[in-house]
């Protein structure tokens, strides 16, 4: 088995008789324009004949990458079986159909599937949408873990289920910001936080070998492109498992790993401090602007659909949140359970965000967890408050209703009964992180 290394989160996993390509982003931007690929990919995609399965591990678009799967050729997307994960909701498997795949998957939590007499795939969820895979064959196991925030328990299922994983690959730096303002506090122990659960992972795991993976992006923004400096590099995640006695293996794009091999690392490390080094590698993007009318027609269409998912009760939760509007020069108060949109106000704002990713958090149900991934924002104050406008959003997102008409139907309780006790660990896991 080997492993080839394209960019960011995708891999091609080759074994005696599959080839699985995962998580497939060749070009553009992600998160709303926020993030770039450092480096760029390496892909022949004359040798798209020689893949025969196409993994994606969930629905974030540096994942599924929208404008690089719909730019693959028709053929190739009547031939190649997807693999995803399965949920009860139908939106992703819809969402796959309409970008022309003909051969949809769906891989049930925990439950081994054979692709052929030498390959088996394992799928292990986390939380309420990410997702791992397993790949076996020939008695040799590769984990891809991606950026699902695994919890201690999790990794016990883990190596229970799989045995001691061979290759585990992971993701290695910051991804995303809540946006506290005090960037010195708060950034260099996130980054720091990020090496130590890797090494976690391999030691509970018990892996051979730890690949660092899917933080191969930048922040491209004008508004986010301070998280740059705290970004670990390849060689951050070296010393940090060499001080833990443990082994690692880096990959720059093109690269293959023969799984079960040793592999040198040193000149992947070396051309990816070149490309760190060199500023002429990034560009960066000051983005458009969008009206305030524009702004408040989503929040209201935004405000519409939080109150046919969730009962008054549990809006009224919600605070007001008032939002300075940089390049419109505008400061607003937001009421989701009021459905009140107010220009004009004077007290002293909760966040800042410019009016294009403000608009962009309204607009899509998945907006608000992307400006927090985008760290297109700034928190000055009412953290509780903005936390609980995240959450409830991110059920929303999970097309999971509240709603006591909608709450107890056979749909819901599929969501909360397979998703929830996941979700609550990845909580608690997040929450015992940040005690530490």
């Amino acid at each position: 088995m080997e492993l080839e290394f394209v960019c960011h989160a995708s891999v091609i996993v080759r074994t005696p008789g599959t080839a699985i390509w995962t998580d497939p982003w060749l070009f553009g931007t992600a998160f709303n324009g926020s993030w770039s690929l450092l480096p760029e990919p390496s892909f022949d995609l004359q040798r798209l004949d020689e893949i025969d399965y196409l993994w994606v591990s969930h629905e974030h678009p540096d994942h599924f990458h929208i404008p690089t799967l719909r730019s693959l050729p028709a053929e190739f997307k009547r031939r190649v079986c997807v693999l995803f994960q399965d949920l009860t909701s139908t939106k992703m498997i819809d969402a796959f159909h309409r970008l022309g795949f003909e051969q949809i998957r769906t891989l049930r939590h925990r439950e081994p599937v054979a692709l052929d007499p030498h390959t088996s795939v394992y799928c292990y969820q986390v939380g309420q949408m990410d997702s791992c895979l397993g790949v076996t064959s020939g008695g040799k196991t590769v984990l891809n873990i991606n950026d699902a925030e695994v919890s201690p328990r999790d990794l016990v299922i883990l190596r229970s289920d799989l045995g001691s994983p061979d290759v585990v690959l992971t993701q290695f730096s910051i991804a995303g910001y809540s946006g506290s303002v005090d960037v010195d506090r708060h950034l260099p122990p996130k980054a720091e936080a990020k090496l130590q659960s890797m090494v976690e992972i391999h030691r509970l795991l018990e892996a051979k070998v730890t690949v660092p993976f899917a933080s191969f992006v930048y922040f491209s923004c004008a508004d986010n492109a301070y998280i740059n400096e705290y970004a670990n590099t390849p060689q951050d995640v070296v010393e940090a498992f060499d001080r833990a006695g443990l082994a690692t293996a880096v990959l720059y794009p093109g690269d293959v790993l023969r799984v079960g091999d040793s592999h040198d690392s040193q000149q992947a490390l070396e051309r990816y401090a070149q490309d760190c080094s060199d500023p002429s590698r990034r560009t960066y993007e000051s983005g458009s602007r969008v009206s305030l009318e524009d702004v408040e027609a989503s929040f209201r269409k935004f405000c519409g659909r939080m109150h046919e998912k969730f009962p008054a009760v549990v809006l009224r939760l919600l605070r007001p949140v008032v939002i300075d509007i940089p390049d419109l020069e505008q400061r607003i108060r937001i009421s989701v359970a009021a459905q009140r949109f107010e220009a004009g106000v004077a007290e002293p704002p909760a966040l800042i965000v410019n009016s294009q990713p403000l608009d962009c958090a309204f607009k899509h149900p998945f907006g608000v967890q992307t400006l927090g991934v985008s760290a297109r924002l700034k928190l000055l104050r009412d953290e509780r408050n903005w936390r609980l406008h995240r959450l409830l959003c991110s059920l929303d997102n999970a097309d999971v209703s509240l709603r006591p008409s909608r709450l107890l139907t056979r749909e819901n309780l599929r969501v909360m009964r397979r998703r929830w006790r996941g979700a609550l660990a990845q909580v608690a896991h997040r929450l015992a992180i940040r005690r530490a």
